[in-house]
């Protein structure tokens, strides 16, 4: 071959290279020289080097120029759009279909369909339609909002009460996915979206359990979703603090697994398997909680000792999520200890501390009305007054007022007390019936009407707060006559039967759609320990599967169980002081709240 025939190779610019070209270039479409750290080109023209790296845009900001000149990005305008029916239906088969990816697998694999935005950004997120859904066989499937169809809400779980219109998202102070809806949105649109810089470091996996905690889980744990709920405050710790964000996730991944279980029948109170990739997203979380704590407890003071109590409380949370017994109980005695090392309030609002240190007593007063209480444990609890802490917390999720808890902590007290020469049984049985009496002459209607908020959910929240209150003076009565025997001897059995029928009717008069009906689990679980007929068994059976669909928490499991098995005693004719004593009797260690 002639010499001057040979071909040219490509040149190679001196220097390191980048391995694509810069964002000038490739949009201009022409040949990059892919110097570092700007292109020749750029600077020989003049114009500013975009770079090679991955570059942030504003949604929603206005084009100056070219045919879209004046419009603004679409970007920040998408929602995507609903599935026709027969993928809805074809999605929501079968449990076992579910995908067992993570959602950040499913993430990655749906940007395969956008090669214009790279799956490896950790400032965008983008929705699988298949990782949390439940089975569901209504017809109604296709008139879900995206949001359910994300988070597994499904046609059974009609008391969640979504607005189909709209998409829940984060609140705008803790936004981690900026959507709203748009009629012109279609299934060939972008699904990429960018989040708040406080969470675009964190993996798309974990912002998605993030945003279920803001959207749905934040709920349960105060009475009305206002929009100042201190404990959507949280959030903003979660990059700071990665053992608050962790015990979040797995709270959020725990919830979201139990609602994504499908029922077993119509009328059973078991559910079969949810998606795999919850339960283990919810575990490995969990895992690494635990293995943070130690180093956070000899660190309390740089972290903050409410930060540490907020993730202590979640902690349990976790465990009465999962099932309810018995792991709990160390974390619950440890909350009791560093709530002695709080100091003056830093970091989080006072707020929030307060209904932190509100859930905690609450869960205090509530495991010791059927676990015997020791003298020389939760010394931290004793020492407090109740009504002080209590009263700061008008927006409890338990919906009872603080001098009832506080009557039903001094009547666990007294049915824990061993006759000596110093108690008398006489004396246990004056002060359980001076207890009885207070009780019954409480009056909750200027309690109910205490309520500074206005919640837009419930139309009459003064009756609402009413009826659960009054639930609880009821239900309050009945225990101090089954934790000290003597005082029914004392006052008669006909006082309880009566007790007993009011207390049936005002929770006949609570809707299941009722804001503060997820507050009726004690007093459900009261009820159902005092019912003597079958069918009173069965409506309570039927109350406690209402709230497994309000509440999907693994307590109400373990209180179905305790039942069936006080039931079961009842039945053989077993000898039975009274059914409080055979709880304490068989040590269950669960903890309704």
């Amino acid at each position: 071959m002639a010499p001057g025939g040979r071909k040219k190779g490509k040149k190679v610019p001196p220097g390191p290279v980048a391995d694509k070209p810069c964002h000038n270039c490739r949009r201009r479409r022409l040949r990059c020289d892919r110097l570092l750290p700007h292109c020749a080109k750029c600077e020989a023209k003049g114009v500013d080097c975009l770079g090679y790296s991955q570059i942030f845009q504003w949604t929603g900001a206005v084009a100056s120029r070219g045919r879209l000149a004046g419009q603004q990005s679409s970007a920040a305008l998408y929602t995507p759009a609903r599935p026709t029916s027969a993928r809805s239906r074809a999605s929501l088969s079968s449990v076992s279909s579910l995908s067992s990816a993570s959602p950040a697998s499913s993430s990655s694999a749906s940007s395969a369909a956008s090669p214009s935005v790279q799956s490896s950004s950790p400032a965008f997120i983008v929705p699988s339609l298949s990782q949390v859904e439940e089975v569901t066989e209504t017809s109604e499937a296709e008139s879900e909002s995206e949001f359910d169809a994300i988070y597994g809400f499904d046609n059974e779980i009609d008391d969640e009460h979504y607005d189909d219109d709209a998409t829940p998202v984060a609140s705008c102070d803790t936004q981690l996915v900026c959507t709203t809806g748009h009629p012109l949105a279609t299934e060939t649109s972008t699904p990429w979206v960018l989040v708040d810089p406080l969470y675009q470091d964190i993996t798309s996996n974990h912002r998605q359990y993030l945003a279920y905690f803001d959207a749905r889980l934040s709920r349960d744990f105060v009475a009305y979703d206002v929009p100042d709920n201190p404990f959507r405050n949280l959030l903003k710790f979660t990059q700071a603090h990665p053992l608050l964000r962790q015990v979040i996730i797995a709270a959020s991944a725990s919830h979201m697994y139990n609602r994504s279980r499908p029922w077993l029948s119509l009328d059973s109170l078991d559910r079969g398997l949810g998606p795999r990739n919850l339960l283990m997203d919810a575990l490995e979380a969990k895992h690494q909680v635990l293995r943070m704590l130690p180093s956070a407890l000899q660190s309390i003071e740089s972290i903050g000792g409410d930060i540490v109590l907020a993730a202590i409380l979640f902690l349990i949370n976790v465990e009465l999520i999962e099932s309810g017994k018995h792991n709990w109980k160390a974390h619950f005695d440890g909350a009791g200890k560093i709530m002695k090392l709080l100091g003056p309030v830093s970091d989080v609002d006072e707020s929030l501390r307060d209904y932190i240190v509100s859930d905690c007593f609450i869960y205090y007063i509530l495991e010791s009305t059927f676990r015997p209480t020791s003298s020389d444990s939760h010394s931290y609890f004793d020492s407090c007054e109740a009504l002080k802490i209590l009263s700061k917390t008008t927006n409890s999720y338990y919906c009872c007022p603080p001098e009832l808890l506080e009557i039903m902590l001094i009547a666990a007290r007294l049915s824990s007390k061993k006759h000596d020469d110093v108690v008398s049984a006489d004396m246990v049985t004056a002060a359980g019936a001076a207890l009885l009496d207070r009780a019954r002459n409480f009056d909750v209607l200027p309690w109910a009407r205490d309520i500074a908020i206005n919640p837009s959910t419930e139309q009459d929240p003064v009756l609402s707060r009413f009826r659960v209150a009054t639930s609880h003076r009821l239900a309050i009565c009945l225990y101090i006559l089954n934790a000290i025997p003597s005082v029914e001897a004392w006052v008669g059995d006909g006082l309880a039967d009566t007790i007993f029928a009011e207390l049936h009717q005002i929770l006949s008069m609570i809707p299941d759609d009722d804001t503060n009906f997820k507050a009726t689990a004690w007093v459900t679980f009261v009820f159902g320990a005092c019912a003597k007929t079958p069918e009173m068994k069965d409506w309570v059976t039927i109350q406690i599967k209402k709230l497994m669909l309000e509440s999907p928490w693994g307590f109400l499991y373990a209180a179905r169980d305790a039942l069936q098995m006080l039931w079961n005693v009842q039945a053989e004719g077993m000898p039975m002081t009274s059914w409080v004593q055979t709880l304490r009797d068989l040590h269950m260690d669960f903890l309704i709240i």
